[in-house]
């Protein structure tokens, strides 16, 4: 029809919703012809007239009208479509003036309303305060924002024993028998009500309730980024009482359900994972001011390390996109001197179970991010760490030189971390004593033991990427065989002493890497043949690169290792400095000649050039 008859409709609709005396079934159907041609009313000529007409009403409806906690009731959808066509309204300058009246329901409506509802409320909060930047003013109240956050936050340890209660399925006779009232108390999450109607297909007729703001763990989600944004656009005004979170939000990070609770049944994942999104997200707030109130948080930071790997340790599997939000969070709160506040903890952060959990998408996905964070922690407190830690993180970091389902750069990186732990094997290895005590490694042991594992990089890259990279720099296509592996390029090699082949099968001293590590099956070299097409020449050059200057940083620190020379088995009192190799060591600067000669191929190959840096 004509557009302008069309719009008179739409007005209509809207006039229908604000009558008192018009059914609610009525109301819902006006609602949803308006919702589903939002678009046309939005493009058409007379629509500034309309949004004047439709807004005054919508929020006259919004503020006169009681909030509703069964999602099945037509007037609750009448009030959510509103919300949602209110959230729909473009944002211009025809609907500037109207910003600050909807601002002022908004705050409103939030306290009162159900979860569904105030998602929405949230929403046009968020976007209005974003787009339009308003100053501040005493109408639209912050503070009283604020606070009503706070008694969030500051409620939810009473409410934590009830939401993870196992509660009983709700079955009534009728809706009319339900004490709403009552069961608003402790519905923390959209709960089903069953009832003994039948619909005509057999089916029972199930309501649903909607929680209450206040209680809502998908609304607690939401609140840490809006306050971020008041702080941005407020910071005179509300410097303190953000400040004042900050006890609030060590306490919620902290929070834990019962350990029975946990191992029942019963027990709701999906009510788990919204607490622990809460959770999740009141951390990434903590890490957006962490610089600013870093004092303040410094106050609170075992709460807080106790808080991180509590998350970390409990993180379900299934819910990959919240570890890597944990671990984004983590990763910016390690940035700061904070940091140190960690070294207690190290042992539980080197646990990969602790660290990444036992699922698969993380497994896949999350690596790099957790290896390089954990990296770049370790380098940063490498001073204060006790041997036994220094040596659990060189064999964490050996394992992942060698994993070949990591990026090549994370490889080079975790090289590059043993390097920067070498000194400090060497100076714990003297402080501690480790030789007179006899229980801990020697330095000169691990460090050996860090040495030979650049020599199998070495040999790994030389019989398997080096020959895959020739074949595919001269593009012809890498045969494989029936295992996967590669065959290597046949290269001259000097006869194989029996010593040698001795040295690759003897069984080094136990040792403390060793009993870390597990047994595992002695298994083929070898990689999937679908990673031969990921292979990059300036890759390998600078792990090659990094392997021998690091062979250098090694070795001087193994010859000014101290070590006690022992007589009979029995450790001696004189600590003196070892230049000289023992026949087992010399086996491993052998074994690094042959190898790390071979891996100097790779310059042979032409890789991308890189631009030249001016000196």
């Amino acid at each position: 029809g004509d557009p302008h008859t069309q719009m008179n409709t739409y007005r209509s609709y809207v006039t229908m919703l604000a009558d008192p005396g018009a059914k609610d079934e009525i109301k819902l159907k006006a609602a949803q012809e308006l919702s589903e041609n939002f678009e046309v009313i939005l493009s058409s000529p007379q629509y500034p007239q309309f949004l004047d007409h439709s807004l005054k009403i919508f929020l006259k409806i919004l503020q006169e009208g009681e909030p509703h906690f069964i999602a099945e009731y037509n007037i609750q959808q009448v009030r959510k479509l509103i919300l949602e066509m209110i959230h729909r309204l473009p944002i211009s300058e025809t609907l500037r003036p109207y910003v600050k009246s909807i601002l002022i329901l908004m705050l409103k409506l939030m306290e009162i309303e159900n979860e569904e509802n105030v998602l929405v409320c949230l929403k046009i909060f968020m976007e209005l305060h974003k787009q339009y930047r308003p100053p501040y003013s005493t109408e639209v109240d912050i503070h009283k924002f604020l606070q009503w956050v706070k008694g969030i936050y500051s409620d939810l340890p009473n409410h934590l024993p009830k939401i993870f209660e196992p509660k009983p399925t709700i079955r009534v006779k009728d809706l009319s028998e339900v004490n709403i009232e009552q069961l608003l108390q402790e519905t923390y999450t959209t709960t089903p009500i069953h009832t003994e109607k039948k619909l005509l297909d057999g089916s029972v007729v199930t309501y649903n309730l909607i929680p209450r703001s206040v209680l809502s763990l998908k609304v607690i989600q939401e609140l840490p980024i809006i306050v971020v944004l008041m702080y941005q656009l407020y910071k005179q005004n509300v410097h303190q009482e953000v400040s004042n979170f900050i006890p609030l939000i060590m306490e919620t990070i902290t929070l834990q359900p019962a350990a029975n609770h946990r191992q029942s049944a019963s027990f709701n994942k999906e009510v788990f994972v919204d607490f622990m999104g809460a959770q999740i997200k009141t951390l990434a707030f903590l890490a957006y001011i962490i610089r600013i109130y870093q004092d303040t948080i410094a106050n609170h930071a075992s709460l807080m390390v106790k808080g991180i790997i509590g998350l970390l340790t409990l993180c379900p599997p299934e819910v990959a996109h919240l570890r890597k939000e944990l671990v984004i969070a983590t990763r910016h709160i390690l940035a700061t001197d904070l940091r140190l506040k960690f070294v207690p903890y190290m042992e539980r952060l080197f646990d990969e179970d602790v660290l990444l959990g036992d699922g698969w998408t993380v497994h896949e996905t999350l690596r790099p991010l957790a290896y390089s964070t954990l990296a770049d922690l370790v380098h940063h407190v490498r001073q204060h760490l006790p041997l036994t830690d220094l040596a659990i993180a060189a064999h964490l970091f050996s394992k992942n030189v060698h994993d070949e389902s990591l990026p090549t750069s994370i490889q080079t990186m975790s090289c590059k971390l043993l390097l920067n732990l070498v000194d400090c094997i060497r100076q714990r290895s003297e402080s501690e004593g480790a030789a007179a005590s006899g229980a801990q490694p020697q330095g000169r042991q691990l460090l050996m033991r860090i040495l030979e594992v650049f020599v199998l990089k070495f040999k790994t890259i030389s019989k398997l990427q080096l020959p895959a990279l020739m074949a595919k720099c001269k593009m012809t296509p890498v045969a494989t065989n029936g295992n996967g592996t590669t065959p290597s390029t046949p290269t001259i090699l000097a006869p194989v002493t029996s010593s040698e082949i001795k040295l690759e099968e003897e069984k080094p001293t136990p040792d403390l890497l060793d009993s870390l590590s597990k047994p595992e099956e002695k298994s083929k070299i070898g990689f999937p043949s679908s990673q031969l097409n990921n292979l990059n020449v300036g890759d390998y050059r600078t792990l090659v690169k990094t392997l021998v200057c690091g062979v250098k940083t090694i070795t001087w620190g193994c010859a000014s290792c101290k070590t006690a020379p022992t007589t009979e088995g029995q450790p001696a009192t004189t600590i003196t400095g070892q230049k000289q190799l023992s026949p087992r060591e010399t086996l491993v600067f052998i074994r690094l000649v042959r190898w790390g000669l071979q891996s100097l191929d790779i310059y042979t190959l032409c890789a991308p050039r890189a631009p030249v840096m001016p000196p």
